[in-house]
């Protein structure tokens, strides 16, 4: 499958020199103002590398300093086959890969992300994730092919493209609370739009944030989101999910497979029944989350292609 980069060619009309020459005056007290409230703004609330915590200029073009800024874009840049845990039940292993290792500055620049309101580095890590994506599709170009009724398998024809939806890893009700976003949702629709620039038109990518957290007592019955409402729903769901978070920091790998088994469900199955899935996350450390999300998308009627990611550990690395 060959990438089509696609951008727009936009024109910018130039004011007359006679505007220019009237608005003179005001144009230089603004740009005076700019510059003072800008330094005074450096000087109050200064900006720092997430990496190295170097002093960055807020009128830089990339939050990282000079030093950071290429060693990150070169550990995104290789994207490699992650081995994962296998999964309960004879389940089968997703195809899993990452653009970086998570070592050297790749935690420091996520852990910023996700717990230090750096958002500013969505541009560059959702990159990375859309690395991941791009040639997880390229590896499966051929069964993008057998979609029915798509441009890639009706060449000539004024079908439409394959749609593939990137689902997102959930985050806690309580996490999304304290950080006031969820980092894996960020970067699957930077990651997103940046493939939708360089697809080529016959495949789309769409971010869909349909998997969340199922309250523990439903857990393993099988019972869907649907069929509960209320402010039990509410309450239940919020402290599964918290004590989910908790418990699987302090978990091996087994344990980790086992306590997320029946603890993610669908949230709206009608958006995924016979769509082509990617699951996406920040970081991939044991493949439990993957492989329950994995689970959960099959039972909904998703064709999971694999899972993408950021970062992973480097012990789970195929050699």
């Amino acid at each position: 499958m060959s990438s089509e980069q696609r951008g727009l060619n936009d024109s910018l009309s130039v004011p007359s020199n006679k505007a220019l020459s009237s608005n003179e005056p005001l144009t230089r007290l603004a740009g005076a103002f700019k510059s003072a409230s800008g330094a005074l703004g450096e000087v109050l609330m200064p900006r720092t590398c997430p990496c190295c915590a170097v002093p960055v200029a807020y009128g830089a073009g990339s939050p990282l300093c000079e030093q950071c800024l290429p060693q990150l874009r070169s550990a995104l840049v290789r994207v490699e086959r992650v081995q994962v845990l296998q999964p309960l039940d004879g389940a089968v292993v997703p195809e899993v890969r990452a653009a970086s290792r998570y070592e050297g500055m790749m935690p420091r620049a996520l852990l910023a992300l996700k717990n230090a309101g750096r958002t500013d580095l969505l541009p560059l890590l959702g990159e990375g994730l859309a690395r991941s994506v791009y040639e997880l599709l390229r590896a499966h170009r051929v069964e993008l092919q057998s979609v029915p009724g798509s441009s890639i398998s009706s060449a000539g024809t004024s079908a439409a493209p394959v749609e593939v939806l990137l689902v997102p890893a959930p985050s806690s009700a309580q996490s999304v609370r304290r950080r006031g976003y969820a980092p894996a949702n960020l970067l699957v629709q930077e990651a997103a739009r940046q493939l939708n620039q360089r697809l080529p038109a016959s495949v789309q990518v769409r971010a869909v944030d349909v998997i969340g957290y199922a309250p523990r007592r439903w857990r393993g019955s099988g019972a869907s989101f649907s069929s509960h409402t209320g402010s039990s729903l509410l309450g239940v769901s919020l402290l599964g999910a918290s004590e989910a978070k908790n418990e699987q920091k302090s978990l091996g790998a087994v344990g980790r497979a086992e306590r997320m088994h029946g603890a993610l469900r669908v949230m709206e199955p009608a958006l995924c029944a016979g769509r082509l899935s990617v699951i996406c996350d920040d970081v991939v450390t044991t493949g439990a989350t993957a492989s329950e999300m994995v689970r959960v998308l099959q039972d909904a009627g998703s064709r999971v292609l694999g899972v993408c990611a950021v970062a992973a550990v480097p012990k789970k690395l195929l050699t």
